[in-house]
C-alpha cells in the first residue's frame, strides 16, 4: 500500500512527472488495485465513523450504511471506469488500440486520488466548499495522463472528458444517487 499512495503523493504533487514516473517503473496494476485501492477504499469506509467524534445523535446503523455507500460506490466505480475506457479510448489513442496495462492504471490511480479527497471529507468536522472543488484537481491529472496512455495531440480534451466521466462523474454519481435513495 506504500507504494500505491507513493504513487498517488507524484500524481497529487506533480501530476506529469507522476505519469512519467508510473511509465518508467510500470507497476502492475492488478497488485496496486488488490494491495493499494482496495484497501484504501476500506480504510475511506471506516473513516464515516469519525462522525461519531463531531455529530451528536448519530446512531451506528447510519453510519454503517454510509461506510457501505463509500466502499459501494468506488469499489463499483473500478469496474465500471475501466468498462467506459475499454469501449471509449480506443477513439482517441494513437494506433487505435491503448495498452491495457496503462488503461488499467488509468482506473487504479486516479479513483485512488477521488478515495483520498472521501477520506478527508470524511476526517473533517465541516462541510467544506473546497473540498467539492478537489475533483477539479482529478480532471487535472487525467489531462496530464494523456501523453502515458498516447492519445492523439488534437483528442486531449475529448480523452479528458471521457476520462473525467469515468473515474470523476461516475463515482460521485453513484454515491449521491445511493445518498438520496437512502437517506
Amino acid at each position: 500500500m506504500l507504494e500505491y499512495l507513493k504513487y498517488l503523493l507524484q500524481l497529487l504533487l506533480s501530476p506529469a512527472r507522476g505519469w512519467e514516473d508510473i511509465s518508467s517503473k510500470s507497476p502492475d496494476p492488478e497488485e496496486m488495485m488488490r494491495r493499494g485501492l482496495y484497501p484504501l477504499i476500506g480504510v475511506a469506509a471506516l473513516t464515516e465513523f469519525c462522525a461519531f467524534f463531531y455529530q451528536k445523535g448519530l446512531k451506528l446503523d447510519q453510519v454503517l450504511i454510509r461506510a457501505v455507500l463509500d466502499f459501494g460506490a468506488y469499489f463499483v466505480s473500478v469496474f465500471i471506469a475501466r468498462l467506459i475506457f475499454e469501449i471509449y479510448l480506443a477513439k482517441v489513442v494513437d494506433g487505435g488500440s491503448p495498452n491495457r496495462r496503462k488503461v488499467e492504471s488509468l482506473a487504479v490511480f486516479p479513483l485512488g486520488l477521488m478515495v483520498l479527497i472521501q477520506i478527508v471529507g470524511n476526517c473533517l468536522q465541516a462541510n467544506l466548499t473546497f473540498l467539492k472543488f478537489l475533483p477539479l484537481y482529478v480532471v487535472l491529472v487525467l489531462y496530464k495522463a494523456s501523453a502515458y496512455i498516447g492519445v492523439r495531440p488534437n483528442d486531449e480534451l475529448r480523452f479528458t472528458g471521457i476520462a473525467s466521466v469515468a473515474v470523476v462523474v461516475v463515482p460521485l454519481a453513484i454515491y449521491y444517487l445511493l445518498d438520496i435513495i437512502i437517506f
